[in-house]
């Protein structure tokens, strides 16, 4: 083997979709994808069925809790590879997310609203930066593992 080492975590062998596509950033972008076109599937379905005399604010809640719960055993199993303290991995999961959404509506609010920059083209930076901050702290934080840990989860 090389000295090279791979983009892949080093939690057992790849799985299907890892052989296929080798670098665990696009898996990354391709998984979040395919669940933002589900959540907004979702959202527009639950806005249907509920109808105008819901707030649409209680369908958007309901299509990010289950495209959260939905993409954290995908992230989970296909993207990082991990086992164990799924009740941790999920707690912490679920903080980088509300955490990006937070730094997303404050950014949004300080240059759209505030320094009056156009607010599409600003959503779409900001998106493309809380994708990079999501990656960054799903891998280092949410689904971080120690050696001793990945040992034990080999076991």
């Amino acid at each position: 083997m090389s000295g090279r080492r791979s983009p892949l975590p080093d939690s057992g062998s790849p799985g299907p979709l890892q052989r296929l596509i080798k670098d665990q950033r696009v898996l990354f972008l391709l998984v979040g994808g395919a669940n933002t076109a589900f959540s907004t599937a979702l959202f527009a379905s639950l806005v249907l069925l509920f109808g105008p005399e819901v707030p649409a604010v209680l369908s958007l809640g309901i299509a990010w809790i289950v495209s959260l719960i939905l993409v954290f055993f995908v992230y989970r199993r296909l993207v990082f590879r991990v086992k164990g303290n799924i009740w941790r991995d999920f707690m912490r999961f679920t903080s980088v997310n509300i955490g990006s959404l937070l730094l997303n509506m404050a950014a949004l609010a300080v240059l759209a609203d505030v320094l009056g920059l156009p607010p599409i083209p600003v959503q779409i930076v900001i998106t493309a930066l809380v994708v990079a901050f999501n990656y960054v702290g799903h891998k280092y934080f949410s689904f971080r593992r120690t050696p001793e840990s990945r040992s034990r989860e080999k076991q």
